[in-house]
């Protein structure tokens, strides 16, 4: 008996994800390590006086879900306002500003997000087409992709944009002919020039807002998110929550570099790197090589019938390259947003002329949206881990008549999100819900892997469904695939004696669960650290 076991689950299906030992009924715990797995009797063997018991009949444990990819302080940021997610045309839009300019004040900002292009139509944004709703309000609509916003008149004057200006990649004001803003801001550069207008929570505020939004992943499972940005105070925010004991979320910091900001980074990194805390650390950069479809900004083998989507977001892609070969050196993996098939081609390739990083771990190339055939081996034989979101897919059309279909044109639109394809030619892959961009919740994203449409619309046809994951190759993406491409498939991924305490339990089995059921498959408890920081019912 070991009087050190701090909690012990028995009684249980448990998937480790372990090729070595793939099934087991028990699990024990201590000094947040998982330091034994086997029968029911041989764990009880281990429990002492002082030991938390987990009676697991009818339960499943499966190793923590991580999210790879997540924006949690700015959706926090972008959360006090509307969520127009759902609005799908424009009256829809212009009523729910109404709604939402009458009770502001004259002066407030009217805010919102998950705002739609199709709701739009054919219609090019323009402010004159939300002034009159927000009343001559300032007003920053953060569209669904979070690479394009608009702006009213009044957010113009308050963000003091008044024309076009000069950006390091292409991010852009967009103008009319006699040079006045549309209000229409163009890729990241010029995203987050309006939104510095907006005025931003305090530290303490951003803290108990990131607790409560940490404590409600923790109830659908998930144990851990890469953030791959940095909003300011970022660090600080992680800080103060590790030093108050409240962080219930294992959480890797992958700051973003944008054109223009290598140096900047570099500088920016060493420092965090020198402050991790218990559960976050630095361990990679984000780049972005180009934009999102929706907006006109991915790079794609040829232009969409706009005349858009046919090159990088650097003005000078070779700067990306060297960026790419910079970060390497320094240790750190390369974490690349690359949406259209040049853009992910182009990043393979600077990848494979700069190496692996000099300090271990992986480069991952994010999203995916489209891919060529000569590509899809390159993942394997580079060892480049496939970062992917599939309810991305959700904005998409059968029939095509939607605006990332239309702008992709029908050859690309039959080679997108290949993430089996990946899988089959001994690719790694990991799954993301890229929140706020789409909901957290992993097993709506799991579903949706499996589906290839959206849950719970099961007249809708899936998006080629030949590129659908197994139960288990999802749930894969989510742990052992979520842990590779973090560079930490030797700590975690799996349940394995050694390995971190990072545990998820369901209420059922995810993997005999029908997909359009996940989403409602209870979660009875979650497990960071070999510390349950969830539970319901057990």
């Amino acid at each position: 008996m070991s009087p050190q076991t701090a909690l012990v689950i028995t009684g249980a299906t448990v998937h480790t994800l372990d090729p070595a030992h793939p099934a087991a009924t028990a699990v024990a715990v201590s000094g947040g390590l998982i330091t034994a797995v086997g029968t029911d009797a041989e764990i009880r063997a281990l429990a002492g006086p002082g030991t938390e018991e987990l009676d697991g009949r009818g339960l499943t444990v499966t190793p923590g879900l991580v999210d790879s990819h997540q924006h949690p302080l700015m959706g926090i940021a972008q959360s006090r306002g509307l969520d127009l997610m759902d609005a799908h045309d424009l009256d829809t839009v212009l009523a729910r500003l109404r709604a939402e300019a009458d009770r502001l004040g004259p002066d407030d900002w009217v805010v919102a997000h998950g705002v739609q292009y199709n709701a739009f139509g054919a219609r090019p944004l323009h402010r004159s087409l939300i002034d009159e709703a927000v009343g001559g309000r300032p007003a920053f609509l953060w569209m669904v992709d979070g690479h394009t916003a608009l702006l009213s008149s009044g957010g113009l004057r308050r963000a003091g944009i008044s024309g076009e200006r000069e950006f390091a990649d292409s991010s852009r004001i967009v103008v009319e002919d006699d040079g006045t803003p549309t209000g229409e801001l163009h890729e990241l550069q010029a995203v987050l020039l309006g939104q510095a207008a907006v005025p931003a929570p305090t530290t303490e505020e951003f803290a108990a807002r990131l607790k409560e939004l940490f404590a409600a992943q923790n109830r659908t499972g998930i144990t851990g998110v890469h953030i791959l940005d940095f909003m300011p105070g970022t660090d600080d925010v992680l800080r103060l929550l590790d030093s108050r004991d409240e962080l219930t979320v294992r959480t890797l910091l992958a700051p973003w570099c944008l054109p223009g900001s290598t140096d900047a980074t570099v500088e920016l990194i060493a420092r965090l790197r020198e402050h991790s805390g218990r559960l976050w650390r630095t361990g990679a950069v984000k780049l972005f090589v180009d934009g999102a479809v929706d907006g006109g900004g991915a790079w794609l083998c040829h232009a969409d019938h706009l005349g858009q989507n046919d090159r990088s977001l650097w003005r000078d892609p070779e700067a990306y390259r060297a960026a790419v070969a910079t970060f390497t050196a320094l240790g750190l993996p390369c974490f690349t947003h690359a949406i259209g098939d040049e853009g992910v081609a182009y990043a393979l390739q600077a990848y494979a002329d700069a190496g692996k990083p000099a300090g271990g771990g992986r480069h991952r190339i994010e999203h995916i949206e489209v891919l060529h055939d000569e590509h899809v081996a390159r993942f394997a034989e580079l060892d480049v881990v496939a970062s992917m979101n599939p309810t991305h897919m959700d904005w998409t059309l059968p029939d095509g008549n939607d605006n990332w279909s239309r702008r992709v044109g029908l050859e690309h639109a039959g080679q997108a999100w290949r993430y089996a394809d990946i899988l089959a030619a001994g690719g790694q892959v990991a799954l993301a819900s890229d929140w706020p961009i789409a909901p957290y919740d992993p097993r709506e994203v799991m579903a949706g892997a499996v589906l290839r449409r959206p849950v719970g619309q099961t007249g809708r046809a899936p998006h080629l469904p030949g590129q659908a994951l197994t139960p288990l190759q999802a749930l894969r993406g989510y742990t052992a695939g979520a842990a590779y491409g973090a560079g930490e498939e030797a700590v975690a991924g799996r349940i394995a004696p050694g390995l971190r305490a990072d545990l998820t339990v369901f209420a059922g089995d995810p993997l005999n669960c029908p997909a359009d059921e996940l989403p409602r498959l209870p979660v009875a408890a979650t497990v960071v650290d070999g510390r349950v920081v969830h539970r319901a019912g057990v």
